[in-house]
């Protein structure tokens, strides 16, 4: 429930997510229209995340974004 490093909490998002959807989809397709993408959309902290296997090997995690 903490904030993102935006500052911004998930759950006032998720609340207003219908009211979200265009204007997002909307600043979306105008980035792939003038094939831009904003530098502050481009960070993330990625974390491993264990699969399956000894946990001791590398091989057996895989990175996400968050």
């Amino acid at each position: 429930k903490s904030p993102g490093w935006d500052g911004i909490c998930a759950d006032p998002v998720k609340a207003a997510c219908d009211c979200l959807v265009e204007p997002l989809l909307h600043i979306v397709n105008l980035s792939f229209i003038h094939g831009t993408f904003p530098d502050d959309l481009k960070v993330a902290q990625v974390v491993p995340l264990y699969k399956k296997g000894s946990p001791m090997e590398l091989g057996n995690y895989r990175p996400i974004s968050l």
